[in-house]
């Protein structure tokens, strides 16, 4: 039995090293070895101590990851909260991880690599699903925008990438690992491996992730508006926030030059223009100053529901009312909250969002005429939708040519939650094959190319602008086709893995009482056997 708090300390290091895999220290060749390190600590203990383990890996991966939440809430019941339901869910992961072993082909090197990158993906996905939209956040293909793997993003997304990363985990841990068995029966076993596992980065490395223009190029000028704290107060003014988009914007046409697009952040229209005349004044002044057209966020609330929205704004005609799309997947507890009447008195931050947000129907995607006259699609999401593919690849598929996220960070202020946001983005610019941009009223704007590289970046909380020209791609990719399908199966076969693998050991454990009954029996008749013949 290995010592207990060594065990203890190399979890805690472990999850330390996932965490550092995002951003803000972007450490992406962490997370291999570290995973692997989490692995020995769950394939080589009982399964309390695997367990106690897991919980200590997990609070130190997913607490620091998500700390921004006080900042939002001003309180560490939500941040704590949020964490623990991650923590639980990797917990159950290692329930499933150490039922595996009821399978004797599960305990091989190839058997392992499989069911560990099955279930790990089956069991991230499904909390990227559920409950409600689910919390697509710390997903362990995300860090990979900056590997070789990464590259793999175009052929199947989040599932494939993730399911590579878990294999490289489980092949390093196996490599490495102290303990004879049945990795180490022959004596090519670990250094083939160790040459499986450098192919496939080699090879991941060399599939090429295309960057050419397919519909010529647009130059886009991006907006960070900056919201003065506290942002509350700041948002409360009519008008204040528009007007620091139009400071921004004012400057952009006259020292940027010729743009074919503006866009502004996540509610960087503080109002709804069509209810507030000083806010339309504003768009219009920036539009004509600009000359060109102005992508913006605003919300409006309608029947006691409240909408985020994304509107384009021309030259002389307004708000395009053809051309509007609202936020799909609203954020449970940060914008709308379940079963409002029972959280509510749980928790008193529950009651700071006292309007819930509607999920919008409209698809992800705005055609928006361009200075130039020509007339483009665009894939949009808006804020933390960046982590969802299916909103980006909805909008692809309906001929998406670039990918737009809006947001407004400023409740986080300079954490590294505008970062993450950033990196998922990238990340879709890489499965999409598309140029990328998040503009933020206040975090980090990036303009993304389509192989998730940053061309342009700002500040966070500062006021600024970007004026870049990307490529305007056409093409689909096979992650963009397949949409949901690889989340879902791979959901499903984890689903049906765990039934069977549940029946296994039920079978398994019922033939040894059996046998252990039939055993006491023997010795039993043996003795009376033995009494008679003395």
């Amino acid at each position: 039995m290995r010592p207990f708090h060594r065990d203890l300390f190399l979890s805690a290091l472990a999850g330390w090293g996932v965490w550092a895999s995002f951003p803000s220290l972007s450490w992406w060749w962490a997370l291999i070895p570290s995973l692997a390190l989490f692995f020995s600590r769950v394939d080589g203990s009982s399964t309390s101590r695997s367990l106690l383990n897991t919980l200590v890996f997990a609070s130190c991966w997913w607490l620091p990851l998500v700390h921004w939440v006080t900042l939002a809430t001003g309180g560490w019941v939500p941040w704590v909260a949020l964490a623990a339901t991650q923590i639980l869910q990797i917990l159950a992961w290692t329930l499933i991880a150490r039922l595996c072993r009821v399978w004797a082909w599960a305990r091989t090197l190839p058997g392992q690599s499989f069911a560990y990158a099955l279930t790990w993906v089956g069991v991230e996905q499904f909390r990227s699903h559920y409950p409600w939209s689910g919390f697509p956040w710390g997903n362990i293909a995300m860090p990979q925008v900056d590997s070789p793997l990464g590259h793999l993003a175009p052929w199947g997304g989040e599932v494939l990438v993730s399911a590579s990363v878990v294999v490289l985990a489980v092949l390093l841990r196996r490599v490495f690992s102290l303990r004879s068995g049945s990795d180490a029966e022959h004596w090519y076993t670990r250094p083939l491996a160790l040459l499986a596992g450098v192919g496939v980065l080699c090879a991941s490395a060399f599939l090429p992730l295309h960057t050419a223009q397919e519909a010529g190029a647009v130059k886009l000028g991006v907006v960070q508006g900056d919201v003065e704290l506290p942002g509350n107060q700041t948002f409360g003014i009519e008008g204040k926030v528009a007007s620091n988009n139009a400071a921004q914007t004012f400057s952009l046409a006259e020292n940027g030059g010729e743009v074919d697009l503006v866009i502004w952040g996540e509610t960087g229209a503080d109002r709804d223009p069509r209810a507030s005349t000083r806010v339309a004044q504003i768009l219009e002044e920036s539009a004509t100053r600009a000359q060109a057209p102005l992508l913006f966020g605003f919300a409006n609330t309608i029947e006691g529901m409240r909408w985020n929205w994304l509107g384009v704004w021309n030259v002389g005609e307004g708000l395009d009312s053809s051309t509007l799309y609202a936020k799909q997947k609203p954020v449970p507890f940060g914008e709308f909250i379940p079963y409002r009447s029972f959280i509510s008195k749980l928790a008193t931050e529950g009651a700071q969002v006292s309007v819930d947000m509607a999920a919008g129907s409209e698809p992800g995607v705005m055609r928006v005429r361009l200075r130039d006259g020509r007339s483009i699609p665009l894939a949009v999401g808006i804020c933390f939708e960046a982590g969802y593919s299916s909103v980006f690849s909805e909008g692809v598929n309906l001929g998406g040519q670039i990918l737009i996220e809006p947001s407004n960070n400023y409740h986080f202020r300079s954490s590294a939650e505008s970062l993450q946001q950033a990196q998922l983005m990238r990340f879709r610019a890489m499965e999409f094959s598309r140029s990328a941009v998040q503009a933020s009223t206040t975090g980090v704007s990036m303009v993304i190319r389509p192989d998730g590289a940053i061309q342009a970046q700002t500040e966070p909380q500062s006021a600024a602008w970007l004026k870049e020209s990307v490529p305007l791609r056409t093409s689909i990719t096979v992650a963009a086709r397949m949409g949901e399908l690889p989340a879902q199966i791979v959901m499903v076969l984890t689903g049906v893995f765990l039934l069977v693998s549940l029946g296994r050991w039920s079978a398994v454990r019922q033939g040894r009482r059996k046998a252990h009954t039939l055993g006491r029996r023997g010795v039993r008749h043996d003795a009376r056997r033995r009494q008679k013949s003395a």
